[in-house]
């Protein structure tokens, strides 16, 4: 029987000493590394799909409040604002 071992590494300084370190909030994993001090966990969640942010900002683009928004689709304030300073405004031009 062959066995693969996971060999998990530091995302800041790629050591290998990495020691479990709990779990946070969301039941995750926790990781720090003994060599840079960095506590992170390795393998993220990704909590939306690029499909989902787009509609959710399709949505607030149609001018419901941020707590509407929260309220349908159970993203949160921060979280919404957070992505309308990521995601750059589309410039209308009109025709002269």
């Amino acid at each position: 029987m062959i066995v693969e071992t996971k060999v998990q590494t530091c995302t800041r300084c790629g050591s290998d000493a990495i020691i479990k370190n709990g779990k946070n909030r969301y039941g995750s994993q926790q990781f720090k590394c003994k060599t840079c001090g960095k506590q992170a966990v390795l393998s993220p969640k990704v909590a939306y799909s690029d499909a989902r942010k787009e509609e959710i900002l399709r949505a607030y683009r149609e001018r419901p409040s941020m707590r509407g928004i929260e309220r349908i689709y159970g993203v949160s304030r921060a979280t919404l604002a957070k992505w309308l300073k990521k995601k750059p405004k589309r410039v209308m031009s009109r025709p002269q």
